[in-house]
């Protein structure tokens, strides 16, 4: 049997499988007992794990932290497919289908994580179903590995797989676009604040996760204020003070320009309204100063930046003001003419300039990957392959899976110029797109291991 026939007689077992990992909201938090990122993910660990069991694939349970499913019981991995079960947060009322339960329509799928990155995983692990059960043979072992705490930024899953088993000598991951990604920016997340002299300003909060533009931010104010109306802003009054809400567009914080900031939303409007203080002036302007509305690309930082790999972003992500004192986050990529060194030097010029105090910096060089390599060139052919299209390589400012991961690179599952509502509201993949991904795939296996 052909990969694709043996593909499409198995669509409903590849979506059943994919609704049961949609319906466990596991958006990685604080440690819970023995699970290190929350007990969702934990739970959706133990599902993705007992599937693959069921699928007939040999599985492990690296402490919770992550997970592996090899394709043959014995023999080491000399490739790695890896991909993640956390997801971001959603804001249910803006989903016009339940976040997490899988709907289908019109040949796509609906849920949080159908694109990013539960459909990657079942599309790769189906892939190597598919090379078994059709009698394909391989030259080693391949393992599909899925980490728990990937939307975090921090790492901590892969550092803590790699003490406990060894990383195989290719790797890639189905956590970004194909064709073939190569080349990613450099990434660095800062944490500044201190103390405020605000009067009217009693508080302001938002943003769930450093890496996504936020879409929605609180004020408070004290006393009831007489606002004037602005679209996605609405105000109301509570416990005699008046409370705002401000709403913009998520997105990824490596494609700020698709979404819209609702942090610099809202001070762009404060900043305009008569009865702040000077002290509250102060703050708008000062964070304004930092992160001017509608800005993305650094260029209040000193550090707007272009070349072969794109350009600098910038994204003010997570704010918490209370009781007068500020602790805010903010993603940066960075091209590959940079550094860490000059970024991290440029930030906090720019922190301490607007009078505030750069409290935390942290982040990765550029990485880059050789695209004459056999392993890049057996990926570059399956693709074009299957679809026929021109297969290359290119550059991101997204820090996929494999960032600090040598020799790894990124490929699939997104379709180039498809909005699939990634980190989003509605997020959604084609049923055409998942079959595709996983014939890619097993061609790209085979390509790589086939005897």
């Amino acid at each position: 049997m052909e990969i694709r026939e043996y593909l499409e007689k198995n669509l409903d077992n590849l979506k059943s499988d994919l609704s049961r990992l949609v319906k466990i909201p596991s958006v990685s938090t604080d440690r819970e007992g023995e699970y290190p990122f929350g007990r969702e993910c934990g739970r959706v660990l133990d599902e993705f794990l007992q599937i693959a069991e069921e699928r007939g694939f040999t599985v492990k349970n690296l402490d919770y932290y992550a997970g592996s499913a090899d394709l043959y019981p014995e023999g080491d991995a000399l490739l790695g497919i890896l991909a993640h079960l956390d997801v971001v947060p959603v804001t249910e009322k803006s989903w016009s289908v339940p976040p997490f339960e899988m709907t289908e329509k019109e040949g796509r799928l609906y849920g949080r994580g159908v694109e990013d990155d539960k459909g990657p995983l079942l599309a790769a692990m189906w892939a190597m179903k598919a090379i078994k059960e059709c009698g394909f043979k391989l030259k080693g072992n391949v393992r599909l590995i899925a980490g728990c705490s990937e939307e975090t930024g921090t790492e901590l899953d892969l550092r803590e797989y790699c003490k406990r088993e060894k990383m195989p000598k290719n790797v890639f991951t189905p956590d970004a676009e194909f064709p073939l990604i190569t080349t990613e920016k450099g990434m660095l997340r800062f944490t500044f604040g201190g103390r405020t002299l605000t009067e009217k300003i009693i508080g302001i909060k938002g943003g769930t996760v450093v890496n996504a533009v936020p879409d929605r931010v609180t004020a408070i104010l004290r006393g009831k204020i007489s606002l004037s109306p602005e679209e996605g802003i609405t105000s109301y009054n509570e416990d005699g003070n008046t409370v705002i809400v401000c709403g913009g567009k998520s997105a990824h914080a490596s494609t700020p320009a698709q979404g819209e900031n609702a942090f610099t939303k809202l001070f762009k409007y404060l900043s305009a309204i008569e009865e702040l203080t000077e002290g509250d002036r102060k703050l708008t302007e000062s964070l304004l100063k930092l992160f001017p509305h509608g800005e993305t690309n650094a260029a209040a930082l000193d550090l707007a930046v272009e070349d072969r790999s794109g350009e600098t972003t910038c994204v003010f992500s997570i704010i918490d003001l209370r009781e007068g004192q500020l602790t805010a986050k903010a993603d940066m990529r960075f091209p590959v003419s940079l550094n860490k060194a000059r970024c991290s030097e440029k930030i906090k010029a720019a922190v301490e300039g607007a009078g505030f105090e750069l409290l935390n910096i942290t982040g990765s060089e550029p990485h880059s990957v050789d695209e004459n390599s056999e392993f890049v060139r057996a990926l570059l052919a399956a693709y074009a392959e299957v679809t026929g299209k021109p297969a290359f390589c290119k550059a991101i400012g997204g820090g996929t899976y494999v960032h600090n991961i040598e020799g790894g690179v990124a490929f699939g599952m997104e379709v180039e110029g498809e909005d699939n509502h990634i980190h989003g509201d509605d997020e959604w993949v084609g049923v055409d797109t998942l079959l595709t991904a996983a014939e890619i795939y097993a061609k790209a296996i085979l390509g790589i291991l086939g005897e």
